[in-house]
């Protein structure tokens, strides 16, 4: 109702209270206007002549407006008009236009038309409300069924979650996988170091509304976790606020296992090829160092040899110092070949030691004399200590071996005045051997390498000392085989070394070890081959030549072959009583050089000794086996050669003397 007088609105109350409907009044077009936008109405019954926005004016503005367009306007005046004056009224909207005084029946009826029509609106309005509400509702359910069959189908697990991750929903391969461990959640289906990471994460993600993916370890129903690749996304509603989230986990455990794989593979080769660099420069540097160890004593054996052949040296002393660098030198490249094929076993896992109860000591005593002239030489003084009687089951020339190689250690990195002590101690259930010297020492770096193969402190050109780093690696592996332990100590450069062998005491006593005998006291008598005919066969001319010679000093009848063929021609021309013959010979070895020989009539009856460069262990078994009475290794000593033809001799015509003359003979190659 606008009017702007207030007692025309008291006027329109009175007759339109009986409608029972809302009555709200307005003094002006601009406060009709304010009541407009405050609610919804049915009709408005507006004054035509009012001050300074009359109803014209007003009704024209609410037709502008969306919302009050439609509302039914009904025009009152007091002023009669002309019919210009009410088509202008019905152009801007007006449904009716009435003149006072107004018949209060029939403003009533008709005012209760437009009551009606618009409670039957909203009545249509809250239907059509309820219709969509429940179409809404409907599709929501369907939408969730088809929400629910997508989701079980996936081979995924999937969740919905609220903020604090609590699941609402969870599909039934999530069921099926989780078994036991679903009722936790997702927060209790990782692993207790993950959970904290992936709580944080959560709230991160609910805090910011982005989504989150990481790759996570999820439980199993066994209690096995996989990887699975979890992520969450945002589930908002109609008005565009985040309602949920929904998240889902795929496996990718075999993909995941597969990427590890390829890793691992991939930084295997990254090391494979870092060992093989490594590996490669190190071969260089022990061909390098090889080729220097064989050079200097090659350098000195070829110096004084062709001096000598020239006659430059004439003075007998210096002849006399000459040979003996030239033999020292021979020895030296021996030594060198020896320590290689000692690696070489240990490598392939072939270096056997010969086990019995020996006393440590009294092998320890042996080796401390076998390089006492070497310590000698170099100023050094090389002392006993103390020395425990205590058995162990060893190899005595193997542990001879390690003795000798630590202390050729210690005397060749200890200077001119030092000293090197060894201690053999009884600390129950071990004996302990402790080699000390007052030398270089070892750097703290280094220390742990000590023992690595080819490995040496100082590998520059400018070393002070020479070798190929073997002698500590074959000292590791011998102790081990004899079941002990090495180790070595060094306070650091400049304060000398320590080494410590750990040997298993044993239980059975020692047997005693043969004393050394010295080679002059089995030095044969010139005549001591007489009336031996003795065949050499041997491919190599030198060689051959070499022990021809040696063996007619002695008085031997000797005779040469450098081919099996040619050895059986010599025995058929006229038979030998000894056949000294190289294993590797061409077209025919020696093993079957001495099958045929024994197959000739009288053919059982000539002695055979293998002199060869094949000078391993299997060597000498499969030699023993082959029938040979004898397996000598090159380079052979002279007078240890004559020694076991004279032995072999003697045995003939006295086979019991066999026996009692195998311990010097022993012991002479021990001295050699």
């Amino acid at each position: 109702m606008v009017d702007d007088r207030p007692a025309n609105l008291v006027a329109l109350q009175a007759i339109l209270s009986p409608l029972g409907a809302e009555l709200v009044r307005a003094t002006s077009g601009e406060d009709a206007l304010r009541k407009l936008l405050q609610g919804e109405f049915a009709v408005i019954l507006m004054d035509v002549e009012m001050p300074v926005l009359d109803g014209i004016a007003t009704a024209s503005l609410i037709r502008k407006r969306d919302r009050t367009r439609s509302v039914p306007i009904i025009f009152l005046t007091a002023i009669a008009k002309d019919p210009s004056c009410v088509f202008e009224g019905y152009s801007h909207g007006a449904v009716d236009y009435l003149v006072k005084p107004l018949d209060p029946e029939i403003l009533r009826a008709k005012v209760s038309v437009f009551v009606d029509l618009w409670k039957k609106g909203e009545l249509i309005k809250r239907q059509e409300s309820l219709l969509r509400a429940q179409e809404r509702r409907e599709l929501e359910r369907r939408n969730e069924l088809r929400f629910r069959a997508v989701t079980d189908s996936i081979p995924a697990c999937v969740w919905v979650a609220g903020p604090d991750g609590a699941i609402s929903y969870a599909n039934h391969f999530w069921r099926d996988y989780a078994g036991p461990y679903a009722r936790g959640g997702l927060f209790g289906a990782v692993p207790d170091g993950d959970r904290e990471i992936l709580e944080a994460s959560w709230r991160h993600m609910v805090a910011t509304g982005a989504p989150l993916e990481r790759e996570q370890r999820i439980r199993r129903y066994d209690g096995q976790y996989r990887w699975h690749l979890l992520r969450v996304v945002p589930e908002t509603d109609e008005s565009g606020e985040i309602a949920g989230w929904t998240a889902i986990g795929t496996d990718i455990d075999d993909r995941k296992r597969m990427e590890e794989a390829r890793q691992s593979v991939l930084v295997r080769e990254q090391e494979a090829r870092v060992q093989a660099e490594l590996a490669n420069r190190s071969k260089d540097e022990f061909l390098a160092a090889v080729s220097h160890e064989l050079r200097t004593p090659l350098n000195a054996i070829v110096g004084w040899t062709r001096m000598l052949s020239a006659g430059e040296v004439q003075d007998g002393e210096k002849v006399a110092c000459a040979l003996r660098t030239i033999e020292r030198n021979a020895r030296a490249q021996i030594q060198l070949v020896d320590d290689l094929l000692d690696v070489s076993r240990i490598v392939a896992g072939k270096l056997r030691v010969g086990m019995r109860a020996v006393e440590v000591g009294s092998v320890v005593e042996q080796a401390i004399e076998g390089m006492r002239p070497a310590a000698e030489t170099h100023g050094i003084e090389l002392t006993l200590q103390s020395s425990h009687r205590a058995p162990v089951l060893g190899d005595p020339d193997r542990l001879r071996q390690v003795i000798w190689n630590l202390l050729g250690n210690s005397i060749k990195f200890t200077p001119p005045g030092g000293k090197v002590t060894v201690d053999v101690l009884r600390a129950e259930p071990q004996v302990e051997i402790v080699v000390t010297d007052t030398g270089i020492g070892i750097n703290r770096d280094f220390l742990p390498h000590v023992f690595d193969r080819f490995r040496q402190a100082d590998s520059s050109l400018a070393r002070s000392a020479g070798g190929l780093g073997l002698g500590l690696n074959i000292v590791l592996h011998l102790v081990e085989l004899h079941g002990g332990t090495v180790r070595a100590e060094s306070e650091g450069e400049g304060k000398g070394a320590r080494f410590v062998v750990l040997l298993p005491i044993s239980q059975v006593d020692a047997e005693p070890l043969p004393q050394p005998v010295p080679l002059q006291s089995v030095r044969p008598a010139r005549q001591a081959l007489l009336g031996m005919r003795i065949l050499v066969v041997d491919d190599e001319p030198d060689a051959r030549q070499l022990t021809a010679e040696i063996l007619g000093s002695y008085a031997a009848e000797v005779v040469v072959a450098g081919t099996a063929a040619a050895a059986l021609e010599r025995i058929r021309e006229r038979g030998v009583d000894v056949l000294v013959t190289d294993i590797g010979l061409p077209g025919e070895d020696g093993y079957s050089l001495l099958r045929r020989v024994r197959a000739l009539p009288g053919g059982s009856e000539i002695a055979a000794i293998a002199l060869t460069a094949y000078a391993t262990q299997q060597d000498s078994r499969r030699a023993a086996e082959a029938g040979f009475q004898r397996h000598l290794s090159k380079p052979i000593d002279p007078l240890y050669l004559v020694a076991v033809l004279a032995d072999l001799a003697a045995a003939r015509t006295s086979p019991a003397r066999l026996a009692a003359t195998q311990v010097p003979v022993a012991a002479a190659a021990a001295a050699v």
